[in-house]
């Protein structure tokens, strides 16, 4: 049994955390790798599901495609469940197949962590409400600080890496700021 922190994770942060190692334009972060990172740091779980969005993703010339092959080259340091049958349909708050059973899994582990994207929607809440008390909620920008704040990446990537997501994904600079301030600045 390890004893590493239980991880379940959302296909989107698995996505947005191997695009700068895939992303070979110049305004990409370099130095690190996250996906490796938070793969060889956290005993990762997901949903089958999570593989089949992934798979979904690849085939195409594109940045995604291209994150979408590096996590499905990765797969086998993620522990998949098979927990379709377990929830019903997705929950009724906009969230997709992989999210929905994600939050399953991380009550059913009674994991430390969840990983999800959704905190540009009204759906962050709603993931909030429906996770266990024991579990911690995380996004791509919280465990990428997190990481840093345990010395795992450096600092000085993260930085690099949290303003590639702003400019290129367009997350909520405010919220990224808060997180900067938070873990970021000694």
């Amino acid at each position: 049994m390890s004893d590493q922190a239980v991880a379940v994770v959302d296909t989107n942060v698995l996505l947005n955390l191997a695009t700068p190692v895939v992303d070979g334009r110049k305004k990409a972060p370099t130095g690190a790798d996250p996906l490796k990172a938070l793969l060889t740091t956290y005993d990762v779980h997901i949903p089958a599901s999570v593989l089949g969005e992934c798979t979904e993703a690849t085939g195409e010339n594109d940045l995604l495609a291209a994150a979408a092959d590096l996590v499905l080259q990765a797969a086998h340091h993620l522990t998949t469940h098979n927990v379709s049958g377990q929830t019903d349909d997705p929950l009724a708050y906009g969230l997709d197949r992989g999210e929905s059973e994600g939050i399953w899994l991380a009550n059913e582990l009674e994991a430390d962590l969840f990983l999800t994207d959704e905190f540009n929607t009204t759906n962050y809440l709603f993931v909030t409400l429906a996770l266990g008390d024991r579990n911690s909620l995380f996004t791509t920008p919280h465990i990428l600080c997190t990481l840093a704040t345990h010395e795992i990446l450096p600092p000085e990537y993260v930085e690099s890496a949290l303003s590639y997501y702003v400019e290129t994904k367009g997350w909520d600079e405010q919220y990224v700021s808060q997180l900067r301030q938070q873990h970021l600045v000694a």
